[in-house]
């Protein structure tokens, strides 16, 4: 137990590292007009996600699994960070509604896109 909770936290300190570094990539004038860094590390990360999911050498791997998956993809993709930006544009509630539809929406098909490209590379 001990074993599978350090590889996590050590995995989420380089996914929360990387979410950061992309986050810094962005001019802070474009960040202000929309959360993109969050919206992009979320969609990444869903499709990461959904592209290890098939995989049985991680996915049946419980200190692989709790390393790259609970570790360093749950430290790259955030929820609160969506939840409080979100509640910033609130002054803005189309744009508001847009980012909620892109994340939940996007990152859903971008979870079925990473399953379907490791579905065809395993045939």
């Amino acid at each position: 137990m001990r074993k599978l909770l350090l590889l996590a936290s050590f995995g989420a300190v380089i996914g929360s590292s990387l979410r950061y570094a992309i986050s810094l990539s962005f001019p802070a004038t474009m960040i202000l007009s929309f959360p993109w860094p969050t919206l992009l590390v979320n969609l990444l990360g869903s499709f990461l996600i959904g592209f290890f999911s098939v995989n049985t050498n991680l996915m049946d791997d419980e200190a692989k699994r709790a390393f790259y998956v609970t570790g360093v993809l749950g430290g790259f993709t955030t929820f609160s960070a969506l939840a409080v930006e979100t509640i910033d544009m609130v002054s803005h509630p189309l744009s508001a509604i847009g980012y909620l539809i892109l994340t939940f929406v996007g990152g859903f098909l971008f979870a079925q896109f990473g399953v379907m490209i490791k579905a065809k590379s395993m045939r």
